[in-house]
């Protein structure tokens, strides 16, 4: 048919086979916390433009650069817990106009889906043009949020669910899918022109700000879990009240959470790399993981597997082992 149509269902974290969830973007995904390990991610790439989704089942955060000769149009419709996308809440009736190349930081404390549809700027204006008679007003740069009527915004949905359910069928014709992205263009430039928007407020460029320099600080290994309160404040170059208050707005977490899962993720991702040699107790200590039985036991609630499985699944069976009393070591 033309249309290029993909269905995974990830039941193991993959952040490598997450990074492209968004067509032609590059974006980095960590786990925030214990839950349904299960990630669903479709994609549909049409002549005019292409439609995403990520269907999260437990808390992630996801980062990095969106596709830099498009804009991108995200919205999270379905959620069990809260939702923010730099550093902003995001409603669940709202849009997010994203410029060419702009950066995203989404980050969701439960489950919840993500709909993103990608559509050059020209392609766009000309559909607002023959629908509306003008061009709508779009971000030249960074992130604008739009909140239409509710109404709008569940035809969008409609209209992208019903794009994936053709492009699954394949006695689906050419010119149904045809119809189908049309009413999908046409949902979505009635949204965006019916939408008030928005950029980022002050206080979501402050979030970013401090979420950086969090980033920052868990690049330090082990150092990093002995930072305290009164040192990100400083690093921050924000008050430790502010500090709190901004990683509770912006990520929905503390910043000493937001740290150790940070630090998690950083030993996954060294467990999960075959060229590594570092034995499982060696990379939980460099990430500041003292206490063994009781890192082994919060790993496997968050990635669903102990970190000797782990290992034991890139580099081979033999590789560790656990004692009795939960400590990992090499073999």
């Amino acid at each position: 048919m033309g249309h290029p149509f993909s269905d995974r269902t990830f039941r193991r974290f993959d952040p490598e086979a997450l990074r492209a969830v968004v067509h032609q973007s590059d974006i980095e995904h960590r786990l925030l916390g214990a839950g349904e390990l299960e990630i669903r991610v479709r994609n549909r790439v049409g002549p005019q433009f292409a439609v995403d989704a990520g269907d999260y089942g437990c808390a992630v955060y996801a980062q990095g650069v969106l596709p830099r000769q498009a804009l991108t149009i995200g919205l999270a419709p379905f959620r069990r817990g809260l939702v923010f996308t730099n550093g902003r809440p995001l409603a669940a009736d709202a849009l997010q106009v994203f410029a060419e190349g702009a950066t995203v930081d989404y980050v969701t404390t439960h489950g919840a889906h993500w709909r993103a549809v990608t559509v050059t700027r020209d392609h766009l204006q000309a559909h607002a043009v023959r629908r509306l008679g003008r061009e709508l007003v779009l971000p030249a740069t960074g992130c604008e949020q739009f909140e239409p009527d509710p109404v709008m915004t569940l035809q969008l949905i409609e209209q992208i669910e019903a794009g994936y359910r053709l492009a699954a069928d394949p006695a689906t014709d050419p010119g149904t899918m045809l119809l189908c992205d049309m009413g999908l263009l046409d949902a979505l430039t009635e949204a965006l022109a019916h939408g008030p928007g928005s950029p980022e407020p002050r206080g979501a460029r402050t979030r970013r700000r401090i979420l950086g320099a969090l980033e920052s600080v868990v690049r330090l290994g082990a150092q990093s879990a002995e930072v305290d309160a009164a040192t990100l404040s400083r690093l921050c170059a924000a008050s430790e009240r502010l500090v709190e208050q901004a990683m509770r707005q912006g990520a929905g977490m503390p910043p000493k959470r937001w740290l150790t899962m940070a630090r998690f993720n950083r030993v996954y991702a060294e467990l999960s790399d075959p060229g590594s040699t570092r034995s499982v107790t060696d990379t939980a200590m460099h990430w500041g993981f003292n206490h063994l039985g009781r890192f082994a036991s919060n790993y496997r609630a968050v990635f669903a597997e102990s970190p000797s499985d782990t290992v034991a699944r890139v580099r081979g069976p033999h590789r560790t082992r656990v004692t009795p009393c939960g400590t990992v070591s090499a073999a």
